[in-house]
């Protein structure tokens, strides 16, 4: 495992309904609330495209939560012992302890991989790999002082108890960002690099990233600046980053098919997902990015 340091709520652009959620977390971990017999947050399963700030959003939720951050890294899990029975399960069993000492956060990125290969288990590693997932399953269901959080691209081939309630208090799809998040995002990354948001015109900026991921929203406010510098040692402008934006192509567009269905598995399984994304365009007209089940 791997400590991770935490992200100041305010780095995240956008996402207030999550903040919240963490909030609404963290208040369960206290002593008024054990005294009245509240039930701790098992965990936040974060499920949406690559890109719109999945992994951010564990470390801030140990600044919320002010808790430390432990990342699992299941593949090193499963490395472990150079493949001798048995050794994958120690190593699990190892982590999981010491994650509950700490009484922290249990970050897991790409849940999807990590619970993955269960069926196929006992042709490929004698049942190791089934074993060293029912555990982690198993600890998730009985664990009340560890906050799981984890995130995932698309859990669709995932059997449903791999990721039901009761494992996950929450369990949430997240979409691309829309017009005001863009917006908050833009702002984050421009404080960042010392530029302050007032001077740009936010309006056009959101304009030209459409269908931009968070992670295309940085990367554009990053090629700006650089080619802003490369320019005789500027500060960047609005021009630049809508110059940077515009020799980016949005993953949503390159895998726009692939992203639609996971939306559709999304308004077919997840609460509140089919009322709130419309047909209108490939980004659409989505009131908010983050939908409970």
């Amino acid at each position: 495992m791997t400590y991770v340091h935490p992200e100041p709520a305010s780095n995240l652009g956008g996402y207030r309904s999550l903040r919240a959620i963490l909030e609404r977390a963290a208040y369960t971990f206290s002593p008024r609330a054990k005294a009245r017999h509240v039930e701790p947050c098992k965990g936040i399963l974060l499920v949406g495209l690559p890109g719109c700030g999945k992994d951010l959003c564990k470390r801030v939720a140990s600044s919320i939560t002010n808790r430390a951050l432990l990342d699992l890294d299941f593949g090193s899990i499963m490395g472990e012992g150079g493949g001798v029975i048995g050794s994958s399960a120690m190593s699990i069993k190892r982590a999981l302890s010491i994650a509950g000492t700490i009484k922290g956060i249990l970050g897991i990125s790409e849940f999807e991989k990590a619970v993955s290969g269960m069926k196929s288990s006992n042709k490929t590693d004698g049942g190791e790999t089934a074993r060293t997932i029912s555990y982690l399953l198993n600890w998730m269901q009985d664990n009340q002082d560890v906050l799981v959080f984890a995130t995932a691209n698309d859990v669709r081939e995932l059997e449903s108890e791999q990721f039901r309630i009761g494992r996950f208090s929450y369990i949430h799809f997240v979409d691309l960002p829309e017009i005001e998040d863009r917006k908050e995002i833009f702002r984050v990354h421009l404080k960042k690099r010392a530029l302050d948001a007032e001077h740009f015109d936010l309006d056009k900026l959101v304009e030209k990233s459409k269908d931009f991921s968070g992670a295309e929203i940085e990367g554009a406010v990053q090629d700006g600046v650089l080619e802003a510098f490369i320019d005789g040692d500027r500060q960047a402008e609005t021009r630049d980053i809508i110059k940077a934006a515009e020799n980016i192509t949005p993953t949503a567009q390159m895998m726009s098919e692939k992203i639609e269905e996971i939306r559709k598995w999304a308004r077919n399984n997840i609460k509140g997902v089919g009322s709130r994304i419309e047909n209108t365009g490939l980004a659409g007209n989505r009131t908010d990015r983050i939908y409970e089940l």
